[in-house]
């Protein structure tokens, strides 16, 4: 009895705690203000302006006005990217409204249903349609005003970003620009310089970049009897000429700067965030670089953050954060809390994706005596086949190498690549990790193979190479055009910038090509030979010169003491029940100063051994269950029912206790209240999160009631494998499943933990979260951590996982390697001309099964039919085989391992 008195009374205190939470919660998201109305939808409108400065005749831009729920209030002018149009703008048109904007998003000229031509910016089109729009945010009475002045903003991204600066720098009225992966220079962008040169050069050389501009062109068709569509005469016919093979005029470089930033910056006065791509083939950090030297030269506060995104990946995505701190402080406080520069590095085969801040821009080239690698191999000799083609195909213009359609375009393209047009360079294994931030340079030397004067076309990319598996460095290659001398020259060559973490033993790959499937290259016949003639340098930026981030102001100081004793309170909570279950176990188990399985020991960090689990029902879910993970694993665990998985998750938890064997992390025994467990991250049976937190505040909670300090939960890398964007700052309460799921994969890697032990972890996400989730699973377990999952998905499972253990009726049937467990269920893969016929023949054979899987590739299990009869069945119906390949799929193997047969009693 008094044991129940003593838990109704804890009971009690849990509620009391809980109702006050929830009271603050309420407090802390009530409206600043009471009487501010909410936030209304867009308002629609046509506003007429000239077609030309100083015309008469008008074209229609259309417009939305999104008003905040509290006015007067700073204003946003929204510009979208090429291709798009107001509608493209939408969620963050509502985004910003959110955050208190007056927000005016619009079609350009000839996007959309605004009328007119299209001329990439111009400072004679849709420059003054932008200083028009100002005047109708000035017009508009919910814009706050200082001395008279609309307080504006412009925010543009891609077509929009160079928008964004050249209307800034042409109409005084811009507060604040953030522009990103965006041009300085149209022509740079577009006909690029050469990247390389040798000393002594006269008038350097361009090399067209085709694949792009041919992209650009017809997105911005329409359907019409014009050949030109929407786009201005003069620009149509710069396009035509370049397209075959022309060269920019002296009135064609006047064209293009007049739609260029280049050609106003100087006269910026707004403070301006520069936010440019690492996956970005058309416009590079060497854009941005150009735009931020001339803002300087201003006068002009500028941040510059490279981040991993851009046209080849995920457009301004990920930058929202950057934005709305970079508006707060110069739109809703006219003041910025200084220049700075964050940089992000990809994830590699062997980190994480990281992101870094200085107090200074280090510029493409870096502040710090760059890494000199030396580079190996013999001189080579390449040509450029005549006509230049095939050409090489080193990306896809718009997609990333790092996405599904790019990782088969690589594997389908690359193989064909013809291999006497490449020249390769490698450096031995690396002694340290180097972090490259900026553009490498290296000099090789290049001589004509029949001795006379030649125009050579070469495109250099870096490659980063670990064990076997390579990557080439997001930023595109670089073109170099040079005209050699009869005895060859020595080029200087600067690689595209962009940042990468090579690790210790990874190597550095230096690729020259005669050809480039995104650019206009040499049609003319040609080999020369070429060696390394220098070592590569590698800018690099020391971690140690790294500083926190500037946060953006929070809010007022009531609302923080709020969050503040929500948070104590949570950690309260948190307690109480943790003594309930754990009634001082943990704390006894801390007091021995046992620290098992501490790195370096060689135990495994698990071993399960002959675990048996019958439940009262008498069901045995768990039959004498014994294997082993191993560091840099990704085991799969598999069965044909749900319960003998998940039974033995919760026994390698801690959850539940088996009734015979034992279970090992890191040479501990593990059990409810192990010390150990703190080196194991797991996600079984669905997270609990509190619904009306944001996800941030959620995850900051859940790693505050550990009690390990704060530095140590690794927040920010587990919010970019999350990857929800503003979503993480938004209550959990109204996210979807996948959300929820992704949030709680993200909670499970806080800390880092040696061990991640995962149930289904693929629910609710979509195809491409999966893909991203397969990569991370993959990377975190070949950093020397490991990883164990349950998915039902074997089609993921045998992406993702290294290892298998698969389970048939609570026991292990099999266990291995991936390829070991698979090996047994061989099919053919046949690429036909005729696959109906084909399926009609095979089905005539004695095969295991055969079906058509996509239009002209058909699957054959063939059993105890030889390859060679099967293709002879084939050959003499007439059908043609194109293509032969062999695979193994889990699914076939599993259904062989646990066969459909009951148990016997």
């Amino acid at each position: 009895m008094a044991r129940r008195r003593s838990r109704t009374g804890v009971l009690r205190v849990v509620a009391v705690v809980a109702a006050i939470l929830v009271a603050l919660t309420a407090m802390i998201a009530a409206p600043a203000a009471a009487g501010t109305a909410a936030a209304s939808p867009p308002r629609s409108r046509f506003v007429e302006v000239p077609d030309v400065p100083g015309g008469t005749g008008t074209i229609r831009i259309d417009t939305d006005l999104y008003l905040p729920a509290r006015t007067p209030a700073p204003a946003v002018l929204l510009a979208h990217g090429f291709g798009q149009h107001k509608r493209s703008l939408a969620p963050e048109a509502e985004r910003l409204q959110a955050e208190g904007y007056v927000v005016l998003a619009y079609s350009a000229r000839g996007f959309g249903r605004s009328t007119g031509r299209i001329g990439l910016d111009s400072l004679d089109g849709e420059v003054p349609d932008a200083r028009a729009l100002v005047d109708v945010l000035a017009r508009t009475p919910q814009v706050e005003r200082q001395s008279g002045d609309p307080v504006v903003g412009v925010v543009g991204g891609s077509y929009g970003g160079a928008l964004a600066l050249m209307l800034g720098a042409t109409d005084r009225r811009i507060d604040a620009v953030v522009a990103g992966i965006t041009w300085n220079d149209l022509a740079q962008a577009l006909d690029p310089v050469s990247y390389g040169w040798i000393r002594g050069d006269g008038q350097p050389q361009r090399l067209f970049k085709e694949a792009w501009a041919a992209r650009l062109f017809g997105s911005g068709a329409r359907d019409s009897a014009d050949p030109c569509s929407r786009f201005t005469a003069r620009l149509c016919a710069l396009y035509e000429r370049l397209v075959a093979g022309g060269s920019l005029t002296d009135a064609d470089l006047a064209l293009l700067r007049n739609s260029s930033p280049s050609s106003v910056l100087d006269d910026m006065t707004a403070p301006t965030l520069l936010l440019q791509g690492l996956q970005d083939s058309l416009f590079s950090l060497g854009q941005a670089d150009a735009n931020r030297r001339q803002l300087r030269r201003a006068g002009v506060t500028v941040q510059v953050d490279w981040f991993d995104g851009g046209h080849d990946g995920d457009g301004v995505a990920g930058t929202e954060r950057a934005t709305d701190e970079f508006l707060a402080t110069t739109l809703q406080q006219q003041a910025y809390p200084g220049q700075r520069f964050r940089y992000a590095v990809p994830a590699a085969a062997t980190s994480f994706a990281e992101q870094h801040t200085l107090s200074r821009y280090p510029g493409t080239r870096g502040r710090v005596r760059p890494a000199r690698v030396p580079l190996e191999g013999a001189e080579q000799t390449v040509v450029n086949p005549p006509g230049g083609q095939p050409a090489s195909v080193t990306s896809l213009p718009g997609i990333s190498a790092d996405s599904d359609v790019g990782r088969a375009a690589s594997e389908l393209l690359a193989p064909r690549n013809p291999a006497g047009q490449a020249a390769r360079f490698v450096s031995a294994p690396l002694g340290a990790a180097v972090v490259l931030a900026g553009s490498s340079f290296v000099r090789v030397r290049v001589t004509p193979v029949t001795r006379t004067a030649q125009d050579v076309v070469l495109f250099g990319q870096l490659t980063a190479r670990t064990g076997s598996a390579s990557r080439a460095l997001p930023g595109g290659v670089a073109p170099i055009r040079v005209r050699v001398p009869a005895d060859g020259a020595t080029v200087n060559v600067v690689l595209p910038s962009t940042t990468w973490r090579f690790a210790q033993g990874d190597r550095v790959v230096l690729t020259l090509r005669t050809t480039d499937g995104q650019f206009a290259g040499s049609t003319t016949p040609a080999a020369f030979r070429i060696s390394a003639a220098s070592p590569i340098l590698l800018p690099r930026i020391t971690t140690a010169a790294t500083a926190a981030s500037v946060s953006a102001p929070g809010r007022a100081v009531t609302d923080r003491i709020l969050v503040l004793l929500a948070i104590v309170l949570v950690l309260l909570l948190a307690a109480v029940v943790a003594g309930l279950v754990r009634r001082g176990r943990a704390r006894r188990a801390e007091a021995t100063g046992a620290r098992p399985g501490d790195d370096g020991e060689p135990a495994p960090p698990l071993r399960v051994q002959g675990v048996r689990k019958r439940f009262r029902s008498g069901f045995v879910a768990v039959d004498d269950v014994s294997f082993t993970v191993e560091r840099g694993q990704v085991v799969g665990l598999l069965g044909e029912n749900g319960a003998g998985k998940t039974t033995t998750m919760r026994m390698i938890l801690g959850l539940t206790r088996p009734d015979s064997g034992a279970i090992e992390a890191f040479g501990a025994p593990v059990a409810p209240g192990s010390p150990v467990l703190r080196r194991i991250g797991c996600f079984v049976e669905g997270p609990g999160f509190l619904p009306h937190l944001s996800g941030r505040a959620n995850l900051r909670l859940f790693w505050a009631a550990t009690g390990r300090p704060r530095r140590d939960a690794h927040l920010e890398e587990v919010l970019a494998i999350a990857d929800l964007g503003p979503a993480i700052r938004r209550r959990v309460g109204g996210y979807s499943q996948g959300m929820r799921q992704r949030l709680a994969i993200a909670q499970a890697m806080l800390g880092l933990p040696d061990l991640l032990v995962l149930d289904e972890p693929t629910n609710g996400l979509d195809p491409p979260q999966i893909v991203a989730l397969r990569g991370v699973l993959r990377r975190y377990a070949e950093g020397g951590r490991s990883v164990v999952v349950s998915s039902h998905l074997l089609g993921e499972v045998e992406r993702t996982c290294t290892h298998l253990v698969v389970l048939s009726h609570g026991r292990v049937v099999a266990a291995g390697g991936v390829g070991e467990v698979v090996g047994s269920a061989e099919q053919l893969m046949l690429t036909v001309n005729d696959p109906t016929g084909a399926v009609a023949v095979l089905r005539r054979l004695p095969v295991d099964a055969v079906e058509l899987t996509v239009e002209d590739t058909v699957r054959v299990r063939p059993g105890e039919v030889r390859t060679g009869a099967v293709l002879a069945a084939l050959l003499d119906a007439g059908v043609e085989v194109a293509e032969l390949r062999r695979e193994q799929r889990l699914e076939d193997a599993f259904l062989d391992l646990v066969g459909a047969q009951e148990p016997a009693p």
